[in-house]
């Protein structure tokens, strides 16, 4: 088992020595672990987060003694500021990260998942590295979240991300302010989002992505409110499938750098309060089915830069 292996490294570590050759397999063999944190802490104390039943093994990475562990808040001091690889690995039950913007997660420089399979995940991980400012990595094997259907707030406020991987997203029904406020990001994966229902706030203030937002499945979609709100990087976007949403209030508000927009499917659309706000680099616009909307406030208020528009039903 990896649990095993970590637990059994440290002697090893020991007789070999952390230079090149074997000592530098140990080193790295050191670093294998279901989940790994690196955080910068400055003498004071580090909580761990969870929810629900746990089992976990610790090793805090300052030469304490491993703990185990049920608790949904297991806190351990430190002595003297450093970087420090906090390493856990499950046990009998797991271990599910919510940090929940509690402010423990402001210590997380990066986060590593190693676990093959969704035994460490299961199907819900929201709010779990909610507000890890200063995160600068994240990395996972894909399959960790294969079975994860809601990503509520997962990564919401990871504003240090730059680039995100492409992880197994293939379950997911709710991407409801999942990267909300990562404005950090400059580019953003082609996810499988093909069972989504919820893209409620899911980029709303990732400014920093630029250029043309990836062509995501988006056909299972009905809301869309805020989902690229203040994204005022992005230049172009594509022709998504948003046939069955109903929702598109305030979807690309502020998206100031967009100078054209596709002919979407808006024939099931209610609400479109706010939706192309302030969208100055807009010249021309399309013609969309708007026969079932209802709200149509300020709908393209700000768009100033509209020179033609066409006759709307």
């Amino acid at each position: 088992m990896i649990g095993d292996w970590n637990r059994k490294e440290k002697p090893l570590l020991g007789l070999l020595g952390s230079g090149g050759g074997l000592g530098y397999l140990a080193g790295r063999v050191s670093d294998v672990a279901d989940l790994l944190y690196t955080i910068s802490n400055s003498g004071v104390s580090f909580t761990l987060r969870s929810v629900g039943s746990v089992n976990y093994t610790v090793d805090w990475g300052d030469g304490s003694d491993e703990e185990t562990s049920t608790s949904n808040t297991l806190a351990h001091t430190y002595s003297s500021s450093g970087t420090y690889k906090v390493k856990i690995n499950s046990n009998s039950g797991s271990y599910r990260p919510k940090f929940q913007d509690s402010g423990d997660e402001d210590q997380i420089t990066s986060v590593k998942v190693s676990v093959k399979d969704s035994s460490l995940f299961s199907t819900n991980i929201e709010r779990a590295f909610h507000g890890a400012q200063n995160m600068t990595e994240y990395t996972q094997v894909s399959a960790a979240t294969s079975a994860v259907t809601n990503f509520y707030r997962t990564w919401r406020e990871c504003s240090g991300l730059t680039s995100f991987p492409l992880i197994d997203t293939s379950s997911a029904t709710s991407f409801n302010e999942t990267w909300e406020s990562c404005s950090g990001l400059t580019s953003f994966p082609l996810i499988d989002s093909s069972s989504v229902t919820g893209f409620r706030s899911a980029w709303n203030g990732c400014s920093g992505i630029t250029g043309t937002f990836p062509s995501i499945d988006t056909s299972s979609g009905t809301t869309f409110e805020l989902t690229w709100k203040d994204c005022s990087g992005i230049t172009t976007f594509p022709t998504i499938d948003t046939s069955s949403g109903t929702n598109f209030s305030s979807t690309w508000f502020s998206c100031s750098s967009l100078t054209s927009f596709p002919q979407i499917d808006t024939s099931s659309g209610t609400n479109f309060k706010n939706t192309w706000r302030n969208c100055t680099g807009l010249t021309s616009f399309p013609a969309l089915d708007f026969s079932s909307g209802t709200s149509f406030r300020e709908t393209w208020s700000g768009c100033n830069g509209l020179t033609s528009f066409p006759l709307i039903d």
